[in-house]
């Protein structure tokens, strides 16, 4: 199939573009709701809101899935113009070089910002940075150096290479073989519900931590066989208000068992219900999406191009403002509110008139070279093929 369609033209799929330019919208909305929340995070404000951190709680269960279930429909896209090599050469180049350049760049303010906050005292920022390479942030020990919010393009590259033997297998004979069985089974009205078995031994068995974890390479898989399939995606659509009745019903019951002790119910039970009632918001938001966003638009165009710089700039921002907002004499709701706009204003301000323009600066934010006599404003905006974030 994958070597059928490589000689195809493939119908654009600009609800992939729409779900993960709006995802990355909800991320900024989620930083920007941070220091607000029960959750502890970089910088806290003494007033939150224990309803922001339901909802908050309910975002943080299905944002990142979705965006690593695109980053697997990007790789479908990307094979069929490329081989391994060219493969892993272009995604070293889009996502370790921003990476790098985030960590030594983006990232050190929001640490030092941070001490700040906890009564360190640095004569200036110029005098913390060489601290910024002392010990790791999420060790017991406790350091300052950290990925911080890039943690998902290291994640992102790591899955590449691990995922990579099972992408050049779906593409063999046997593979290909194995895809129209899924397809076959996919046929069936409920199938995709049953998704949930690998994931949830996964989730339970396997495990792992943020940064690496058996579910997320699974949801980057999930991406790749939902594009190529004959089936899957248009059951997904199918089934849309189906997925939502499910995950919202599941996601209700997980709260509630949130809620009782922990006597009541073994981890793996809980997992019963928590596993199934994201992956079925996931497949509603999917065919929701698939269903109302298959359109562009000016708005699509200039953000689909513009999103990897504004995750890779925004929470340095946000920091920024919260840092000053915290201590203020203000409703938590209009510090929050001047959080949101204030990062959104200004990320959108860096990336447009200081990153847009220029080749030089282009490729450290995962922006490719605009060419020769080509202006910003003129510039090809990425396509599904290029869903890296």
């Amino acid at each position: 199939m994958l070597n059928n369609q490589n000689t195809q033209k493939t119908e654009r799929r600009y609800d992939l573009d729409w779900l993960r330019v709006l995802a990355f919208f909800i991320l900024i909305l989620f930083h920007s709701g941070m220091a607000f929340v029960d959750f502890p995070w970089h910088i806290n404000n003494a007033e939150t809101s224990q309803g922001m951190t339901m909802v908050w709680g309910f975002l943080h269960s299905w944002r990142m899935p979705l965006l690593f279930v695109i980053s697997g429909a990007g790789i479908w896209y990307a094979f069929r113009k490329r081989n391994a090599f060219q493969f892993m050469k272009e995604r070293s180049i889009r996502l370790l070089i921003p990476l790098i350049f985030g960590i030594l760049v983006i990232v050190p303010p929001q640490i030092y910002l941070e001490r700040l906050t906890q009564g360190v005292n640095f004569s200036s920022y110029i005098d913390f940075y060489p601290h910024f390479f002392e010990g790791y942030y999420f060790s017991e020990e406790g350091g300052n150096f950290s990925p911080h919010h890039l943690w998902f393009i290291g994640s992102l590259f790591i899955y590449c290479l691990a995922i990579l033997p099972i992408i050049l297998f779906m593409k063999s004979d046997l593979g290909l073989k194995l895809q129209g069985k899924i397809d076959q089974l996919m046929a069936h009205k409920n199938a995709i519900y049953l998704i949930f078995i690998p994931f949830y031994i996964a989730q339970v068995f396997i495990g792992g931590d943020m940064l690496l974890n058996a579910p997320s390479a699974l949801l980057m898989i999930l991406g790749f066989i939902l594009v190529g399939s004959k089936t899957l995606w248009p059951s997904v659509e199918k089934n849309r208000y189906t997925s939502l009745m499910l995950g919202g019903i599941l996601t209700a019951l997980s709260y509630w068992m949130l809620l009782t002790p922990d006597y009541i119910f073994a981890p793996w039970q809980k997992e019963l219900v928590t596993v199934p009632s994201i992956l079925y918001i996931l497949f509603a938001i999917l065919g929701f999406g698939r269903h109302h966003l298959n359109f562009n638009n000016a708005f699509l165009k200039y953000s689909n191009e513009g999103v990897y710089a504004f995750y890779i700039l925004h929470q340095t921002i946000t920091v920024f403002l919260v840092y000053h907002l915290v201590s203020m004499e203000m409703n938590m709701w209009f510090k929050f509110a001047l959080a949101t706009v204030g990062t959104v204003t200004f990320t959108l301000a860096i990336y447009h008139f200081m990153i847009r323009p220029y080749n030089l600066v282009r490729p450290f934010f995962g922006l490719r070279q605009l060419k020769s006599k080509q202006s910003a404003l003129q510039s090809k905006p990425l396509t599904s093929v290029d869903v890296n974030v």
